[in-house]
């Protein structure tokens, strides 16, 4: 006999420890950078999570090679443009563990909002450094990617370009190197950089325990970063 796979879910986004209008798990894309084809068992246990308690219904969009972040991003979005219809793109690295509860914080709904970021570790031996703005475990609506495609500076000259990469004419929202200030800012800093100029708030989700795993596995937790910061101040 087989088992109706409708019967096994048993929660949608939105549904999890926070509150609010339910998000359509039909309106969400599933993006992740996949340099090598091979993604860290940890993302992939979260990925069948949520797909199998009806978090996820489309199927994952899978960016295989380039050594170019900011250009595998870029192909990524141009494929959430172009080839959906869906509302959310959330972006996901495959060195990203995390569980049903992260997932539900992140996609906890608050009024109005376009962006929500959830911190996690640095992968730096012996010490415990938030990485703040990153793009591993977030939500983007598909307004802001049409917002930043507007977006000029004082003179009229747009912030987001447009250029030519693996054949196809496609936005350039994740720019890296040095800005004006002398200071290098890789793909994730530069995107969003460019939603901040746009004027678009961004949720930083700091509840959730995100792993991020390399040559050991980084645990985020909010509360010992906190613990370690009212150390250091009492030194």
């Amino acid at each position: 006999m087989t088992i109706d796979p409708r019967n096994i879910a048993v929660g949608v986004a939105g549904q999890g420890p926070g509150r609010g209008s339910v998000i359509d798990p039909r309106s969400i894309i599933l993006a992740m950078p996949c340099k090598d084809g091979r993604n860290d068992v940890m993302a992939t246990r979260g990925l069948c999570n949520v797909i199998g308690t009806g978090r996820l219904a489309n199927q994952p969009l899978l960016i295989f090679g380039g050594s170019n972040v900011g250009a595998v991003r870029n192909t990524i979005v141009h494929e959430f443009l172009e080839r959906t219809t869906a509302e959310w793109l959330m972006m996901l690295d495959d060195d990203i563990g995390f569980g049903v509860e992260d997932w539900d914080f992140l996609f906890e709904t608050h009024d109005g909002e376009k962006c929500v970021c959830a911190e996690y570790l640095q992968k730096l031996d012996g010490q415990r450094v938030p990485a703040r703005f990153g793009l591993g475990f977030s939500r983007v609506h598909r307004s802001v990617f049409d917002t930043l495609t507007r977006l000029t500076d004082d003179s009229g000259v747009p912030w987001v370009r447009q250029g030519i990469y693996a054949g196809r004419l496609m936005w350039d929202f994740f720019p890296q190197g040095t800005n004006s200030a002398g200071e290098y800012r890789q793909e994730d800093h530069g995107f969003w950089t460019l939603v901040k100029l746009a004027g678009i708030g961004v949720r930083i989700e700091t509840r959730a325990h995100l792993l991020h795993s390399g040559r050991s596995t980084w645990r985020y937790d909010a509360a010992e970063l906190a613990q370690d910061v009212e150390e250091a101040g009492a030194q």
